[in-house]
């Protein structure tokens, strides 16, 4: 069972605490907050590198004209994601375009920044952001579960 602290309570906590880290979707910490990478991850991308090299076309939907200092392209195929578990290196304050499209109803969720993209399929959806929260910040499917990437901001 789960249990969930209101805005309220959790703002009433924080004195007392000194800082609290909320987690949502599934059973891991999302956002711990360490700005220390996971030593399981598989790939890394630099910041301001663009696109992590996932295999995923850089042309998957990013709308025209759309900047931002760091990219990635989502793609969500036959029940798997690309990328899959991947790092990813952003420098805090640069601006972060996520572009993801599937073949089935889905929906992603960008954790500690709480952004999410309904995805309709054969329909890309895309978000835009600064990254000015430094941390570990999973990147996950809420239907089926999928660890997508960790953003990692430094």
């Amino acid at each position: 069972m789960r249990s969930t602290l209101t805005r309220g309570a959790a703002t009433a906590l924080l004195p007392t605490l000194g800082m609290l880290v909320l987690a949502g979707c599934g059973g891991g910490d999302s956002s711990s907050g360490s700005g220390s990478p996971s030593p399981s991850a598989p790939a890394s991308t630099p910041a301001g590198s663009g696109t992590p090299s996932s295999g995923a076309p850089s042309s998957s939907g990013t709308p025209a004209g759309e900047q931002a200092d760091v990219k990635i392209d989502i793609t969500v195929a036959n029940g798997k994601v690309n990328p899959s578990g991947a790092t990813i290196k952003v420098k805090a304050g640069q601006t972060v375009l996520v572009t993801a499209v599937s073949d089935a109803d889905e929906e992603l969720h960008i954790h500690g920044y709480d952004k999410e993209l309904e995805l309709t399929p054969g329909k890309s959806a895309s978000v835009k952001f600064t990254a000015n929260m430094k941390g570990t910040f999973e990147v996950e499917t809420h239907k089926s579960a999928k660890l997508v990437a960790k953003l990692v901001v430094s």
